[in-house]
């Protein structure tokens, strides 16, 4: 019996270590690289293959809503390293563009499959455009589909694009031949660099689930043909988008959730002379206080910071540096004040400074917020506080 047992368990053993039984040759998979969603108008009602309903069937929450849905699909065996120089062939002949039209993301995917022998795979995607028209509706549906699809990774990068979606997927960098490649290897340098948050598409996912913090995504918009501007970073109410940061804001933002490595550089001026000054390191604290039953916050920033360039022959000393550390941390209060009273007008938590009141204050959060809707009306009038200090280490030129 011993032995009949320990066959049985090698030839169910068998079964289990047979690893390819579910497997999909390269050839055999539509491996989409990059996604662009855009709204639909009227006029491209007729073009809605009937895939997933029939005629006149569609549900009326959103038989009148109408998606334009991109995919860059990856030509199998043309995708090189290198530029296109090397090559010879065009983004055109390493990627192939698929449009679609739907009520929803399946529906419109549905759609697109129909037009494919091979299954649409979605274990490579890089990167989810998504118009502003539509992110300021809501995108509650393409995150949905998105987060259920056990393909998608969760370090893709989902942006919005100021213009159509559809037109950055349409982008042909000389120096990189697959444009979703491009756009995604864009976002992670501005990471890299100190320009952005590392706001992945799975971060993006925890701060929408998250109560006491809201969303934020990047916001690009095409430059001619060939490359793309990161124009400013958006953020979020719920699932909609309420607004978004320049740049020079998003330097701000950063500098105040104490990301470590500085990227951003701004504009003093002093005594008719003006100063370039770039931010180094950042480091902040976040405090909050319950008051009376009325919570309030306080941020101390420190930066260190270089002077890059100087206008005007500003004679630098240990008086002047002192003069242009004062002058720079009126300049980012001033800053981070406008920036902090715009998000408070759009009910946007993107400090998650709700978090930390529920944190520290359960007991108050339990008896008096309960709710994300409520919290949000409680931070829009709430009192914060900054204060910055930044020192210049490096002045890179000559000490009078």
């Amino acid at each position: 019996m011993k032995k009949i047992g320990m066959i049985t368990v090698v030839f169910i053993s068998l079964f289990l270590l047979s690893a390819c039984w579910d497997r999909y040759e390269l050839e055999e998979r539509a491996t989409i690289l990059g996604l662009a969603v855009d709204l639909g108008d009227a006029s491209e009602m007729s073009k809605l293959p009937k895939v997933t309903h029939l005629e006149g069937e569609a549900p009326e929450s959103v038989s009148d809503t109408v998606y334009k849905v991109t995919a860059q699909i990856a030509v199998p065996g043309k995708i090189k390293l290198g530029p296109e120089g090397s090559t010879g062939e065009g983004s055109e002949k390493i990627a192939w563009v698929l449009e679609a039209y739907g009520h929803t993301m399946r529906d419109a995917l549905a759609t697109m499959q129909q037009q494919l022998a091979e299954r649409l795979y979605l274990g490579h995607l890089q990167i989810i455009v998504v118009s502003e028209d539509l992110a300021r509706q809501g995108i509650l549906d393409i995150s949905d589909y998105l987060r259920r699809n056990s393909e998608v990774r969760r370090t893709a990068w989902m942006i919005i694009s100021e213009g159509d979606a559809h037109s950055i997927l349409t982008i042909a960098p000389p120096i990189e031949t697959v444009p979703a490649l491009y756009l995604a290897d864009t976002l992670d340098n501005a990471v890299r660099f100190g320009k952005l948050p590392e706001e992945y598409l799975g971060k993006f996912w925890i701060n929408l689930s998250d109560v006491g913090v809201e969303a934020i995504m990047p916001l690009v918009k095409p430059v001619g043909n060939d490359r793309i501007f990161v124009s400013g970073l958006s953020y979020f109410n719920e699932e909609k988008m309420v607004g978004s940061m320049t740049p020079l804001e998003i330097g701000a933002y950063l500098a105040l959730l104490g990301e470590a490595k500085g990227g951003y550089s701004f504009m003093v001026s002093l005594d008719e002379a003006v100063y370039i000054l770039t931010s180094h390191k950042r480091r902040s604290t976040i405090e909050v206080e319950l008051q009376n039953g009325n919570p309030s916050a306080a941020v101390d920033i420190r930066i260190e910071a270089y002077i890059d360039e100087e206008i005007n022959n500003g004679k630098l000393n240990e008086k002047k540096i002192t003069e242009i550390e004062k002058e720079a941390n009126t300049y980012l209060e001033e800053v981070l004040s406008k920036l902090l009273e715009k998000l408070q007008s759009e009910q946007s938590d993107v400090f998650g400074i709700g978090a930390r009141v529920r944190a520290k204050y359960s007991d108050y959060w339990t008896e008096e917020v309960k709710t994300a809707v409520k919290w949000r009306e409680i931070y829009k009038d709430m009192d914060i506080k900054t204060n910055a200090h930044i020192q210049i280490k490096r002045t890179g030129m000559e000490w009078e």
